[in-house]
């Protein structure tokens, strides 16, 4: 039942993108060496780390100091949508294997999706439908927020679905999550209410899980683009709540950049860089019952001395 329910939400959405027929786009099959995880990128100083920090994670709510970055409690487990079954295959494993090389938690094969990735013939005219026919995949993200994501003019549009946890069962508050899943699908450890025994100036009591990850990508800006960078650059936009700025890009080394340089006469990434996994991994890793602004210290330590680590071998 938990399966269909939630298989049913990227049928939904897939059913409101009009796909075109497959032979408007070409994807580039990688070569066998890049099943494999190679990074790529330089070491950094401490401020272009921190900028970098700055530019791909968007500003919790309540700010660096009030606010909490957040990230998946549970395993991941993706979806892709919208391609061929060969790419699919290729891009679901990609993607479950940059979460391995960046120590998240993967769900074992047939799981219930909590990642969607779907490949759409027009992006604002799909959000523009799933606002009107299932504004629930929403979550609780505001409507200035929703219309934000409507107009950020693609080629690529993403949200989370985000709510507030206990530190230390991982429960979840009741929220607008129970708008989708059926009452007999709610975790057992959801709560309405939740206490707890820390008494500490330095940890919070709760901290913020993605639930959901939903991605949609426009076909025509996959023309020519490998499974990799496809697969590497949904990874980062799916298990990192990534800003969504039109004036502050991210680095021309990440792949989060994949779309900024398309068409120019730059070279765009061909796979996660070195920056990229490491910045994943950091947080990750890092605290998730404290501020931003510790989590973001503990990230750029781990993150410098993890670079340092590589050019000392």
């Amino acid at each position: 039942m938990k399966q269909k329910t939630l298989t049913a939400l990227a049928l939904t959405v897939s059913g409101l993108a009009f796909f075109p027929s497959s032979s408007h786009a070409t994807f580039t099959e990688p070569r066998a060496q890049d099943q494999d995880i190679i990074v790529t990128g330089k070491i950094t100083t401490k401020d272009a780390i921190a900028e970098f920090v700055q530019a791909t994670i968007a500003t919790p709510k309540g700010g660096r100091y009030e606010g909490q970055y957040a990230r998946f409690s549970n395993a991941v487990c993706p979806k892709v949508v919208g391609l061929s079954a060969s790419n699919k295959q290729q891009v679901e494993k990609r993607m479950r294997g940059i979460a391995l090389a960046a120590d998240m938690q993967v769900a074992r094969e047939k799981c219930t999706p909590n990642i969607f990735v779907i490949v759409v013939a027009d992006g604002n005219e799909a959000i523009n439908l799933i606002r009107k026919k299932k504004s629930r995949l929403f979550g609780g993200i505001a409507p200035h927020q929703r219309d934000q994501i409507a107009r950020s003019g693609g080629p690529t549009y993403a949200w989370k679905r985000i709510q507030t946890g206990s530190a230390e069962s991982g429960a979840l508050q009741n929220s607008d999550e129970t708008d989708i899943l059926p009452s007999d699908e709610i975790d057992k450890t959801e709560v309405a209410t939740m206490q707890s025994n820390v008494k500490s100036n330095i940890k919070r009591t709760t901290k913020q899980a993605m639930t959901h990850s939903f991605l949609l990508m426009e076909r025509d800006a996959l023309i020519n683009l490998t499974t990799v960078q496809i697969a590497d650059y949904a990874a980062m936009r799916s298990y990192i709540d990534t800003r969504n700025s039109k004036t502050r890009k991210a680095p021309r080394y990440s792949i989060l950049s994949l779309f900024d340089q398309k068409g120019s006469d730059e070279n765009i990434p061909a796979s996660a860089s070195e920056m990229d996994l490491v910045l994943l991994s950091s947080l990750y890793n890092s605290p998730s019952d404290v501020s931003a602004s510790m989590q973001s210290a503990a990230m750029l330590h781990r993150i410098e001395k993890e670079l340092t680590a590589g050019k000392a071998k």
